[in-house]
């Protein structure tokens, strides 16, 4: 699963293109002799996956899960009170603005990278170049999901963007017009559903990693339930908790969804792969250059962090303690708890002195000085030994990401079932997630309204550092109060204080982020967002 290739990404198709017109006969004529031209490319069922291998790769290097979404877009959240670092950061204090803030053009087309490569596996595949028909129900499944997921983040990211499902051949095709969002999730489904018939319930041993039709069904179910259609979702989501063998780790292995052991494991719907490596190239699409490791910087204290990190906001400690939840708060939050460690095992206010010092005298620009010292331990690599043992960019450190878990499936059927009006129904769901963290179950007698709340408190608890926070607040409709200008949620602050007072979300504008500058100057089709 690991294996990389390389192949051409749509941009550079799109700059072929272009450049076609102000080439003479013998130039296009022309060729490179180390590179395996299309036509003898895609022959064989070997050739067909290496392909596959090289679609996941716009998808987990840098440019996007590899680090860029952590730095702008999922940092987003009421979690994380970031402590500004130039342009590095005003995407994630909600300050970003096209053409001056940084990262949303660099994720953009490697979304598009990855469709591409997706289109053309599912256009080049036939009975004649892979026979077997088990092994091209293999590589199409995964090109069909990994299209879905890659069209999923441009909704949810970007919305109404070019929905490309072909190669374009046609110059209407080059310079597509936007899709809507409901759109693209119509499409994503329509993938999904062709990914769960053709996907394996599960992989062997040596291809564990790759997406499995529970995988398709547990992503076209949480499709739905952004779109509220509750009975869909609870037929997708239901049959990943009937039809297949997913299972919730125990609490004493709970840290173990987020570390580099025993990746992979019951409870991992779909995750990311990556491989660390010691070599590191920024941003390019060549295999063996590091671009394939797991970056942890975004989830790093400040001062173990090449930018200035951040630190995790009281409210979302408080809902742990609230709920006496002791096992997923001490493997979500790194704070001054008894027996509370660091990185390498050593004392927690041993090893964090001098972050605990820039959480007690860092000033936001309101005056206000010190925050709690409370700082991310998902992700953040405190497994991996002493702070002098992580490289600084981290790029040796090999941790997947888990996207979808088995319990997030089921917080989501009790969602879904909540919403549906079968309250009595949902609320077992949500107290499997509950026992396995050692608390106490909720009450069957729980009304609708009481159960919306306790879904919400209940993904802080078990999801917190995982990417779903934003999304959470803007499908929820209540990222304004919780993110908005009047917001003191975070101990009587803004959660993004240390920003200032224009780091505040504004309806209308950041549900979404904004379409890259290049791109608008690309395709005169394409329109800014609402807001920018």
């Amino acid at each position: 699963m690991k294996s990389k290739s390389n192949f051409l990404t749509i941009t550079i198709l799109i700059g072929l293109a272009l450049a076609i017109n102000g080439c003479n006969e013998d130039q296009l004529e022309l060729s490179n002799p180390n590179t395996v031209a299309e036509p003898d490319f895609f022959q064989t069922d070997a050739d067909f996956r290496l392909a596959v291998n090289g679609m996941y790769h716009p998808i987990t290097a840098v440019l996007f899960w590899g680090r860029v979404i952590h730095t702008g877009a999922l940092l987003r959240s009421d979690a994380f009170n970031i402590v500004p670092f130039q342009q590095n950061t005003t995407m994630s204090t909600l300050e970003g603005q096209p053409g001056i803030a940084r990262w949303s053009s660099d994720m953009f087309p490697q979304l598009y990278q990855t469709i591409f490569r997706a289109n053309t596996i599912i256009e080049k595949l036939n009975a004649e170049n892979v026979p077997n028909e088990t092994a091209r129900n293999e590589i199409l499944g995964q090109a069909y999901f990994m299209r879905a997921f890659a069209n999923w983040y441009l909704a949810q990211l970007w919305g109404n963007v070019p929905l490309v499902l072909k190669t374009p051949t046609t110059t209407e095709e080059f310079f597509p017009l936007p899709s809507t969002q409901d759109g693209i999730n119509a499409a994503v489904i329509e993938d999904l559903t062709e990914a769960a018939n053709r996907l394996p319930d599960s992989w062997p041993d040596t291809e564990k990693g790759r997406p499995t039709a529970g995988s398709a069904l547990a992503l076209r179910g949480k499709t739905h339930l952004y779109m509220r259609n509750y009975p869909l979702a609870i037929n997708d989501l239901r049959a990943v908790t009937t039809d297949f063998s997913y299972a919730l780790l125990p609490a004493n292995r709970y840290e173990e969804n987020f570390t580099a052991v025993n990746e992979n494991n019951v409870e991992s719907v779909f995750e990311l792969q990556y491989l660390g490596q010691d070599n590191f190239i920024w941003g390019t699409d060549i295999p063996g250059t590091g671009t394939q490791g797991h970056y942890l910087i975004d989830y790093a204290p400040p001062e173990l962090s090449p930018d200035n990190g951040h630190f995790i906001n009281p409210h979302i400690l408080q809902v742990f303690e609230d709920n006496g939840d002791t096992v997923r708060r001490n493997a979500t939050i790194a704070f001054d708890y008894p027996g509370a460690t660091g990185y390498g095992g050593l004392p927690f206010t041993e090893d964090f002195a001098a972050d605990i010092n820039v959480a007690n005298t860092i000033t936001d620009p309101m005056g206000n000085v010190g925050v709690p010292a409370l700082f991310t331990k998902k992700y953040a690599g405190f497994e991996e030994g002493i702070r002098e043992e992580i490289p600084v960019l981290g790029q040796t450190i090999g941790n997947n990401w888990r996207i979808i878990r088995y319990s997030d499936v089921l917080l989501m059927l009790a969602e879904a079932l909540n919403e549906n009006m079968a309250t009595a129904e949902a609320i077992p769901f949500i107290n499997q997630v509950r026992e396995r963290a050692q608390i106490t179950p909720l009450p069957l007698t729980l009304n609708k309204t009481q159960v919306e709340q306790a879904i919400i408190d209940e993904r802080i608890m078990e999801l917190t550092g995982e990417g779903h926070r934003f999304f959470d607040l803007v499908r929820w409709e209540i990222a304004d109060d919780v993110l908005g200008s009047g917001s003191t949620i975070a101990g009587g602050r803004h959660p993004k204080s240390l920003a200032g007072p224009t780091a505040v979300f504004t309806v209308g504008q950041d549900e979404l982020l904004w379409i890259p500058v290049p791109e608008l100057q690309a395709n005169p089709n394409l329109r800014p967002n609402p807001g920018y």
